[in-house]
């Protein structure tokens, strides 16, 4: 009898063991959705219901106030027929074409000379990447100024009698959009060379002495031994410049908005002058939802070049 009241509390004591913790963990499960539903409902609102509706707008007809009007692949057929679209397309592509080749060949020349310097090289570094840190505000309304035939710098090499040095800038549509694109690099033109130099500092040194031991040049050495081993960092540059030029927006927006005559035009000006002067917010969707078209046969072939071909980054 006496054996049996003492299971029977045994077994009361571990139940009770294992009811405990259960509740326990309801409990924090609770604390830990009390945490988490104030920023899944704003994640909703914010970013889930704005990209559901832009997969929606492009099919309507809609000035950003009153109720979006469906009215089917018009707004498709009217890009694919606006000359405007195919500028701002062909400009997206220059703009990709300048920055993978000039802009990322500096860098890489000017991070391989500073890889070899060994006193003061955290001022170099300090003194490129110090344009990145400048907001494209200011860096634009300084290069505006330099560009301004008035009062910028051409105004006064006209005085000093430096003339055959200006560089009309902006005044000319032909040269408008390579002069934004100089700006641009001069905002930007340091973090590539961070990235470079900080992807050189974790090479194999022995591959190099081997190959000098060899008998290989300098430029054998750059492409056959140092390019190699920078590929990974290269290639995410090359993906990151290439993504970012198909959404360039803020430098042209504060130097030209597009002007003169739309010679500057990209896809992110076009379509935001669109949706807010222009008071056509559902054509304007239907431009950016062809730029993020454009982003997705990007990141595709980035994809496929990593996993069909080996490119491991």
């Amino acid at each position: 009898m006496e054996i049996s009241n003492l299971n029977e509390s045994t077994a009361k004591l571990v139940i009770k063991r294992e009811v405990k913790p259960k509740r326990r963990l309801k409990k924090e499960r609770w604390i830990g959705w009390m945490f988490i539903v104030p920023g899944l409902l704003f994640h909703i609102l914010a970013v889930t219901l704005p990209a559901v509706m832009s997969l929606y707008l492009p099919f309507t007809e809609w000035n950003g106030l009153n109720t979006p009007k469906f009215i089917g692949l018009r707004n498709f057929i009217e890009a694919f027929q606006d000359s405007i679209v195919w500028t701002a397309f062909l400009n997206n592509i220059k703009w990709a074409a300048f920055w993978i080749t000039i802009p990322i060949t500096l860098a890489f020349v000017l991070a391989h000379l500073l890889r070899k310097v060994k006193r003061g090289q955290t001022l170099y570094q300090a003194t490129y990447f110090s344009t990145s840190i400048i907001t494209v505000t200011v860096a634009g309304q300084i290069w505006f100024w330099i560009y301004n035939p008035f009062s910028g710098v051409n105004f006064y090499l006209d005085k000093v009698g430096l003339k055959f040095l200006e560089w009309p800038g902006l005044t000319i549509p032909a040269l408008a959009l390579f002069s934004v694109l100089i700006a641009d690099m001069w905002k930007g033109f340091g973090t590539n060379v961070i990235w470079l130099l900080a992807a050189m500092t974790q090479m194999d040194p022995s591959l190099e002495e081997a190959a000098k031991m060899d008998g290989a040049g300098r430029v054998k050495i750059m492409w056959h031994v140092i390019v190699p081993q920078l590929r990974p960092t290269l290639t995410i540059i090359v993906l990151l410049t290439m993504l970012g030029s198909f959404g360039a927006f803020e430098m042209v927006y504060v130097m030209t908005n597009g002007g003169p005559a739309h010679v500057t035009e990209t896809l992110s000006t076009y379509f935001y002058n669109l949706s807010t002067t222009g008071r056509r917010a559902g054509y304007a969707s239907a431009v950016a939802l062809f730029q993020m078209f454009v982003a997705i046969i990007i990141i595709a072939v980035y994809a496929y070049l990593t996993k069909k071909k080996g490119w491991e980054v």
